[in-house]
């Protein structure tokens, strides 16, 4: 299985790549007409605005796109979808915009989306950038090395240090009424802080609900490796928020073994074989004893154990809860103190966050009937006479708090230079 396979693409080499053609070619085929230059990238009707560095990532709706702003230089994610976009597309791409707004503003460990862009060929949704690359990158480095840790990529502190993170983003969501249905390593970034802050990102599989609806869903939806029983089978329907619990003990298993804890060797999940072979692991094995996890198991603390036993049990109705979670002797064991140092840092800024997004309660009203307007128009060709549209989406004023090193602790714009293997 390709757990670790994460691979960055760009519209041009990487600088190393390109150092090395240019030597090759100099050495070899120095009679040899010099090959051609890289395409320059597509401008998306904002080249007033923005200019474009490098493609980040592909997903089904589009592609993520990172940008330097001209005005301001700093480095912005966009995600950008082609127009016209199908009519029963808008509705999905409006609940995902509005989720990841209103949470992504109100929580530091969520990715803010602080901007929608109309131009006359593509709809686009501008994101903080986040400039330390995702979890997968980080625990395959930490992978290389963990003969240095016992055998564990990530020791127990470090995976502590992120999963406390993890689950206080979730917590925030289930708050607000909103199950992310697709948490894993791939949507779990992490930030320009020493230790990094996490951010979870990608709200695309993420479901709403509120008094007059369930949470609970039967559409089959997210990773395989990540999905608990009753979503792989969901036959009588299952509950979001334990949903999530399951693939957060996933993604937390993974952190430390490298692995999957259910996994299969059937990558072909379009004829259920693999989904079914994940489900049958599931529900007839603990995890305990599967072959693959049998060296993580013995290096994990009895503590841990205990907690993943209860993130994985397969009757959702008997898996443990978040506050529960909170209280477990694992999940309460004190940090090392730069760890214990950092969430404080954090804690105090979100105590901030928390106090402007009560101050700025239900001035979201206006927004969203334009960003309606916007999505309308985007499901149309441009007329000749269309300019670009701009729509802020942050309703709250964050105070400009500083951390320890005197770096912005909110929303800041990250400036300067790119690291080689950042994504969004």
């Amino acid at each position: 299985m390709g757990c670790f396979s994460s691979k960055e693409s760009q519209y041009g080499p990487s600088g190393t790549e390109a150092k090395q053609k240019s030597v090759h070619n100099k050495s070899t085929h120095a009679n040899k007409a010099v090959p051609k230059r890289p395409n320059a990238p597509p401008d998306f009707g904002l080249s007033a605005s923005h200019e474009v560095i490098k493609l980040l990532g592909r997903g089904g709706e589009g592609e993520t796109w990172l940008f330097r702003d001209k005005a301001s230089g700093a480095l912005t994610a966009i995600k950008l979808i082609k127009r016209p976009i199908p009519k029963p597309a808008i509705a999905v791409i409006k609940r995902e915009i509005k989720i990841q707004a209103d949470l992504g503003q109100g929580h530091l460990n969520i990715v803010s989306a602080e901007e929608v862009i109309l131009s006359r060929t593509h709809l686009g949704l501008i994101m903080e950038f986040v400039p330390g690359g995702n979890m997968v990158n980080y625990v395959t480095k930490k992978r290389e090395t963990k003969h240095e840790r016992g055998g564990l990529c990530l020791d127990e502190d470090e995976a502590r240090y992120y999963f406390t993170q993890l689950l206080s983003a979730v917590e925030y969501c289930h708050k607000h009424q909103v199950a992310h249905r697709d948490l894993k390593l791939d949507n779990t970034l992490l930030d320009h802080h020493n230790p990094p802050w996490l951010k979870l990102c990608d709200f695309g599989f993420a479901k709403h609900w509120n008094a007059n609806n369930s949470n609970m869903d039967t559409m089959r939806i997210g990773t395989p490796e990540y999905m608990g029983p009753e979503l792989i089978s969901s036959r009588t329907g299952y509950d979001g928020k334990k949903v999530d619990v399951w693939a957060a003990g996933v993604l937390l298993f993974v952190m430390l073994a490298g692995v999957f804890p259910f996994e299969t060797q059937d990558d072909n999940f379009n004829n259920t074989a693999g989904l079914y072979d994940i489900w049958l692991q599931q529900i007839k094995t603990s995890w305990r004893d599967l072959p693959n996890n049998g060296a993580a198991v013995m290096r994990l603390s009895p503590e841990l154990k205990d907690l993943l036993d209860k993130m994985f049990e397969v009757k959702q109705d008997s898996r443990i809860g978040i506050d529960t979670i909170k209280s477990h002797p694992w999940f309460k064991k004190p940090l090392l103190p730069k760890y214990a140092a950092a969430l404080a840092t954090l804690s105090k800024a979100q105590a901030a966050i928390d106090e402007a997004c009560v101050q700025a309660a239900g001035q979201s009203g206006e927004r969203d009937k334009a960003l309606e307007q916007i999505l309308d128009r985007a499901a149309n060709h441009a007329l000749p006479t269309e300019d670009v549209t701009r729509l802020g989406l942050i309703t709250i004023k964050p105070p400009g708090l500083e951390d320890e090193a005197g770096e912005e602790g909110t929303h800041a714009p990250q400036m300067g230079t790119l690291p080689e293997d950042s994504t969004v």
